[in-house]
């Protein structure tokens, strides 16, 4: 929402100015009952534009009323001040034909754009003093929680994967010892780890697998966009905060092809955390999510057909697993 600009004394038109003063004031009183907080940072800065925006329109070298006043500025009686004078052989330099007339009018509009970024100095240093003050992130979350395998769900995602995806290498984070990768490979598709868990991720490489010892996030923040066939988040999804499950999402989507696919193991809310033990539950505290919650993530993130996965393993690990896939 823009806000009427401040009231100006100088911007009178009449002999005493009281028009002008009035609607400036009733203007000025409309925004503070429209606009909250008022007087914050926020608001004095977008006042500072809009009066720009309003008075002069938007700018457009050679053709802004800004531009005009200083091309079809006149000589006027009197000597102008230093700061007069400097300004003129600005815009004479320039081209513009200016006089004294241009040099109020440049004045306010230089004015504005000053209290404006200052304002905005303010912003920032508020924005940099919070961030500094950021609660840093637990170091080594992964080793918190024991890493979980796919276990009974391994054929059914393998069989979804293989059967869905376009093309290029398949990503799954955490791999753990990489069974998921084992019939992945089997199966003819190509398939990279990503796992946080040195000695963990130490076991898929002792069996051949392609894995790199990092975060999930970390991993596809150096993919190239639409480089991957599919993506498979499991693990890593059962210890993130909500905030970085969006990030997550995001980001695999960035990285693969229209219409790959994406699957997500995650705990469901009525699990026993009991596994997660107290350290994680007191450091991490993840919260498990329901499965509209998780369709919503997924739709909002830019993936089509979140749906539960098609498959009945024996028995009820905790878990619940959805496919979805990038919009073609």
């Amino acid at each position: 929402m823009s806000a009427p600009p401040p009231p100006q004394s100088s911007s009178s038109h009449d002999d005493d100015g009281s028009d002008d003063r009035d609607a400036a004031v009733a203007a000025l009183r409309a925004a503070f009952a429209r606009l909250e907080p008022q007087g914050s940072h926020a608001w004095n800065f977008l006042a500072a534009f809009t009066h720009l925006s309003d008075r002069y329109g938007q700018y457009q070298p050679g053709a802004s009323e800004l531009s005009k006043l200083v091309a079809s500025g006149q000589a006027a009686p009197g000597r102008a001040g230093p700061r007069q004078r400097r300004l003129r052989h600005t815009a004479v330099d320039r081209g513009a034909n200016s006089g004294p007339a241009a040099v109020p009018e440049l004045e306010q509009a230089m004015a504005q754009v000053v209290e404006a970024f200052r304002f905005l100095s303010a912003r920032v240093g508020i924005l940099e003093e919070r961030a500094a003050l950021e609660d840093v992130p637990v170091a080594g979350a992964p080793w918190l929680m024991p890493a979980q395998e796919l276990g009974r769900w391994v054929e059914p995602v393998a069989a979804h994967l293989v059967a869905a995806t376009p093309r290029g290498e398949v990503l799954h984070g955490d791999c753990g010892e990489g069974a998921l990768l084992d019939a992945l490979e089997r199966a003819g598709v190509a398939a990279h780890g990503a796992e946080p868990r040195g000695t963990v991720a130490l076991g898929a490489l002792e069996r051949g697998h392609s894995v790199s010892v990092c975060e999930t996030a970390d991993e596809l923040s150096a993919r190239p966009p639409a480089s991957l066939g599919g993506v498979v988040l499991s693990g890593v999804v059962d210890r993130l905060p909500l905030h970085a499950l969006i990030t997550l999402l995001a980001r695999a989507r960035r990285t693969m092809t229209p219409g790959a696919p994406l699957v997500v193991a995650v705990r469901t809310p009525v699990v026993d955390d009991e596994r997660l033990g107290v350290v994680a539950r007191d450091l991490l505290a993840p919260r498990a999510l329901h499965a509209r919650t998780w369709a919503l993530l997924l739709e909002r993130a830019g993936f089509v057909g979140g749906a539960p996965l098609v498959a009945d393993p024996a028995g009820d690990d905790g878990r619940l697993v959805l496919s979805a896939s990038v919009r073609r």
